[in-house]
């Protein structure tokens, strides 16, 4: 994407938690030439969320599956994989596996639940090298595995939610960034286009870090840093978000959510203005995708 690329009429940033107290949104909508980001806000009903035709949604979680299992599984196109799961052989894929013995290339989600004895050797023996193989993306990024469902870094109960009750149900209505072209050419185009993000990178693209994410004051000392950092741009309106980033989105945990979406909004703003997102390399175009803002290597 450089700067002559048209740009999107709005970008929403949406940190898509496991549970719906976690799901924020954050939207920037472009009014003169500049983004107007607004407070995050919760999604608390999946089905009434709206996606205008110049829109560009980035949701934090995997959107595209590793090379190693599409082959595994028989999946030419991630477009046909979603078209698949939950139909058909895969009518249980988003079923979560609740004992080793019901984990299948069908059925990869585990552990339904992370009981004492869980153990990612059950993922590995009934998966083989595809368990835990990682997209290119995810190697650059450092970003967690898809079908393992513990620990802090697990990603796959928000992908099987996102897939399930987003993508799929509007699948032709839809714009899925790298597979059905570049930034360039999907945006204004007449389709919401919709792709993937990682809220740490998009922060680190800012040059700024927060040392504990789940502390209200490390967080509002990341806020200053990035009101200091892109405050004044000229393409960016952040009155409305200002008090919110020095105040860390209040003391408690729950800021985390918040805080995630909007800084993700705002750097993703940044970079679409600077026409600094970098393209999806081709071998990521069919079947593994791609994050917003990372450079392939």
């Amino acid at each position: 994407m450089t700067r002559s690329s048209p740009l999107p009429g709005e970008i929403l940033a949406i940190d898509w938690g496991a549970t719906p107290a976690k799901r924020q949104l954050c939207r920037a909508v472009l009014r003169r030439g500049r983004y107007i980001v607004a407070p995050p806000r919760p999604i608390e009903d999946v089905g009434a969320l709206e996606l205008s035709p110049d829109a560009l949604a980035a949701f934090d979680c995997p959107i595209g599956l590793p090379n190693a299992y599409a082959t595994k599984a028989g999946l030419r196109s991630f477009r046909a994989a979603l078209r698949a799961f939950g139909a058909g052989r895969f009518d249980r894929f988003y079923d979560f596996a609740g004992s080793p013995a019901e984990i299948a290339i069908e059925r990869p989600f585990y552990p339904l639940r992370g009981l004492k004895g869980t153990s990612r050797d059950h993922l590995r023996t009934a998966l083989g090298d595809v368990a835990f193989a990682p997209r290119a993306c995810d190697r650059q990024a450092g970003a967690g595995p898809i079908f393992w469902l513990v620990g802090p870094r697990q990603v796959g109960r928000s992908a099987a939610c996102v897939w399930r009750e987003i993508l799929t149900p509007k699948l032709e209505e839809l714009a899925l960034w790298p597979f059905d072209g570049t930034l360039a050419e999907l945006i204004g185009a007449g389709r919401p286009v919709v792709a993937e993000m990682y809220p740490a990178f998009l922060l680190r693209t800012l040059s700024v870090a927060v040392a504990r994410k789940s502390d209200g004051e490390a967080r509002a000392a990341c806020g200053r840093a990035i009101l200091h950092r892109v405050g004044a741009h000229p393409g960016l309106e952040l009155g409305a978000v200002r008090a919110l980033l020095r105040g860390g989105f209040g003391r408690s945990r729950a800021g985390e959510d918040p805080f995630d979406a909007t800084t993700a909004c705002i750097a993703l703003a940044r970079l679409v203005l600077d026409g600094a997102v970098p393209e999806a390399p081709d071998g990521a175009r069919a079947v593994e995708g791609w994050i917003l803002g990372l450079a392939p290597s």
